[in-house]
């Protein structure tokens, strides 16, 4: 079987047409990244101008598709705008012929015609192998005078093992896609799950590689704590892999379900907040909390003896902790958390509601330790709030933390920084305005 995948009107003999949108001529209609074919059931795949229409986690999704479904050793064909040439052409072409060439960078404003993300051959190869192709080749060639397109063929093709968890990673995919744990809204969010897929292909080939049985535990361990919803979508596409064997498949799911009901992540996300605020130590926390973490999973996925008392040690900790709808734990996401807390701040800081806004730059502090400006708009908040002594304290904390902190004009802030503080400590002169600052 061949798929002529984002079709539109053009209907190719000999091949199954399928688009998302557009059923003039379509064969089938469906998602570029949710294909509705079994596992190596094609031996060749045309994607003509379709990439761009999808952002760069789609895209991701769609090659991976593209693998599962293809045969060992099928082909598949990718044509897109060849965005550093476009470029090129932009830059030399008068107004109209412009107008021409944004056309082709941003597509049309209708359902489907949309460009979201044009491609660099550099990082389209990069994908492509990331996702279990090999035997790349690419070719320039121009639709007409100043719109030229880039031409990829690979292959579905390597070592026996790399196609084993190339297509394991494939279905995991699926699966996550299929399980609504991926939607494509939250950049952020799929940026850390997709990082986490990356780490299981890589611990998976150097498990395949090494022989070491030890590297899934390791793998297991860290997916536990850190997203323990994929531990069981990932048992579900390994079962019948070389991987694990039974009695420990049936202990890692079992473990994966007590920890997503006590909420782990939750749990995490508040441990992070009860750490010592002291500046700079944000690492020491997010290494102490993970560590706990893992020795917590691995106690548990060790033996049954204490698993009990395990048991009620998080049972305990989930009772305690504040929900803050979390289903992955990662230092990006509670870095951003951090933020948002901040920016909240800065608004109650213009409104002067002062109390508040100080209330918000501590929590964000106690989630993110290492960012001077948290310290500096609670300083401020303070000297509003005429309370000058703890104010103090914290202006200390700030410089102390610049210091050690890798940022622009760093001598320009701590002179600004300085004249705040000095006024504090004297309270003479003139005053500062002690206004927020981003």
């Amino acid at each position: 079987m061949k798929l002529n995948i984002g079709c539109g009107k053009k209907y190719e003999p000999d091949y199954c047409n399928i688009d998302l949108y557009e059923d003039l001529v379509a064969d089938r209609l469906m998602s570029a990244f949710n294909l509705e074919f079994d596992d190596n059931t094609c031996d060749e795949i045309k994607a003509i101008h379709i990439i761009e229409h999808l952002s760069f986690f789609e895209t991701i999704y769609a090659l991976s598709e593209f693998f599962r479904v293809l045969e060992p050793n099928g082909k598949l064909i990718l044509e897109t705008p060849d965005l550093e040439k476009t470029c090129q052409h932009y830059l030399k072409a008068n107004g109209e012929q412009k107008k021409e060439i944004l056309g082709w960078f941003f597509g049309i404003p209708h359902k489907g015609l949309q460009h979201k993300l044009c491609f660099p051959p550099f990082l389209l190869i990069e994908l492509l192998e990331n996702t279990g192709f090999d035997n790349i080749t690419t070719s320039s060639f121009y639709n007409d005078e100043s719109i030229p397109s880039v031409r990829v063929e690979c292959h579905k093709s390597g070592n026996s093992d790399e196609l084993e968890v190339f297509q394991v990673i494939s279905k995991l995919r699926k699966e996550l896609l299929l399980s609504n744990q991926i939607d494509f809204i939250d950049s952020f969010i799929t940026k850390e799950q997709e990082d986490l897929v990356t780490f299981i292909a890589s611990k998976l080939l150097e498990s395949k590689k090494t022989k070491i049985k030890g590297l899934i535990k390791e793998l297991f361990v860290e997916l536990l704590f850190k997203w323990p919803e994929i531990v069981k979508t990932l048992l579900l596409v390994i079962q019948n892999e070389s991987y694990i064997s039974h009695v420990e498949y049936l202990n890692i799911k079992e473990i994966s379900d007590l920890l997503i009901e006590h909420k782990i992540v939750n749990i995490l996300f508040n441990s992070i907040t009860k750490g010592p605020t002291y500046p700079g130590s944000q690492r020491i926390v997010l290494f102490s909390v993970e560590s706990f973490a893992r020795k917590l999973i691995e106690k548990l996925l060790n033996s049954k003896e204490n698993r009990e008392s395990l048991l009620e040690k998080l049972k305990t900790l989930h009772k305690s902790s504040k929900d803050l709808s979390n289903k992955i734990f990662s230092a990006t996401l509670i870095e951003r958390k951090a933020l948002n807390l901040f920016y909240l701040g800065i608004k109650s800081f213009h409104q002067k509601n002062y109390t508040h806004a100080h209330n918000l730059f501590l929590r964000a502090i106690k989630l993110n330790r290492d960012n001077y400006l948290f310290f500096w708009n609670l300083s401020k908040t303070l000297a509003r709030l005429k309370s000058y002594n703890q104010s103090e304290k914290v202006y200390k904390k700030t410089l102390r933390l610049i210091n050690i902190t890798n940022v622009k004009n760093k001598q320009d802030l701590k002179s600004q920084i300085q004249i705040e503080f000095n006024w504090i400590k004297k309270r003479k002169g003139n005053k500062p305005k002690f206004d927020p600052i981003i």
